[in-house]
């Protein structure tokens, strides 16, 4: 049985009213049995459906290229909360909000333990868990702990909302709290971490662990001052440019080009859609400026040899 909550009554509403015939399900790692249950449920609909192999890294990267190509309606895009303003194919985001609260209930104990030094704590969650942001915030109180959340901004649709490239509404917290604690992984809450000076904590429902993460920083900013004096010797530099809707930056791209050709060096445009070690290897450049994802530039350098 699914951990989620996959509405199926509201998505067959969706599909009947915009008369959609042929659809194509993406989804992300660990999805796959919701995706195989939304596709069995809209085919005894009548509906055609296909199951997208591609990735499916957020609510940044919705397969609209395949989509299109295979002239399909419409997609269900599950795991993400909507990125983007506009759809260039009608997209259904399916959240897959989780539907048990006790696995976020059953961290208070360690939360208590280990933040015992903070009083007043900034709280983000991940989409998956934002179901249970108040009943969150009243078990902290209730502990003696003053939570705060950011409100919605920009590609962060609901209140105390985290993703793993923004963090804009706990940033603003900052001379307010003492500590943050982000709910959702290790990833989520690193890329907090990057940004204050306050302690940073992550809490994962799923493995039961709380985590600060201080020594992560240290250790990921010690790794990535290395390369960047690495890159610093490099003479061909290539700029990496993402096709996916969400990260693909043609001005920026541009301006780094123009800004390191001013600079003495070589340097050309590289069109990609994952960035892939095996890709890059092949390429002339000796390091590469990446304007995709800009988490691939943090926890997943150590993946790149360039």
């Amino acid at each position: 049985m699914s951990r989620c909550r996959i509405d199926l009554g509201r998505i067959e509403e969706w599909v009947k009213a915009k008369r959609f015939k042929k659809i194509l399900i993406q989804v992300p790692p660990g999805l796959w049995p919701e995706a195989v249950t939304v596709s069995e449920f809209l085919k005894k609909a009548g509906v055609e459906t296909i199951i997208h192999g591609g990735s499916c890294w957020g609510g940044c990267d919705v397969a609209y290229f395949e989509a299109k190509s295979l002239k399909l309606d419409a997609i269900i895009h599950m795991g993400h909360s909507r990125f983007l303003e506009r759809d260039e194919v009608p997209t259904y985001y399916l959240e897959c909000r989780y539907m048990d609260p006790e696995p976020l209930k059953s961290l208070l104990g360690e939360i208590k333990d280990r933040l015992s030094g903070c009083k007043r704590i900034g709280v983000g969650l991940t989409v998956q868990w934002l179901d249970f942001l108040d009943e969150l915030l009243t078990w902290l109180r209730n502990i003696g702990f003053e939570p705060y959340v950011g409100e919605p901004i920009g590609v962060l649709r609901y209140r105390g909302q985290v993703l793993g490239c923004n963090y804009h509404p706990l940033l603003k917290l900052e001379k307010i709290v003492d500590c943050y604690l982000v709910i959702g992984s290790i990833f989520h809450g690193l890329g907090l971490a990057l940004q204050t000076r306050k302690p940073t904590y992550a809490g994962d429902p799923c493995t039961q662990r709380i985590v600060k993460l201080e020594e992560h920083v240290k250790k990921l900013l010690k790794s990535r001052y290395s390369y960047i004096q690495e890159f610093r010797n490099a003479r061909r530099i290539g700029i990496l440019l993402s096709v996916k809707p969400g990260q693909r930056r043609v001005k920026l791209a541009v301006k780094l080009r123009r800004i390191i050709e001013e600079a003495g060096k070589i340097s050309e445009i590289v069109v990609v859609d994952d960035v892939e070690e095996d890709h890059l290897l092949d390429l002339p450049h000796e390091a590469f400026v990446n304007t995709a994802c800009p988490r691939l530039s943090i926890e997943d350098q150590n993946r790149f040899k360039k």
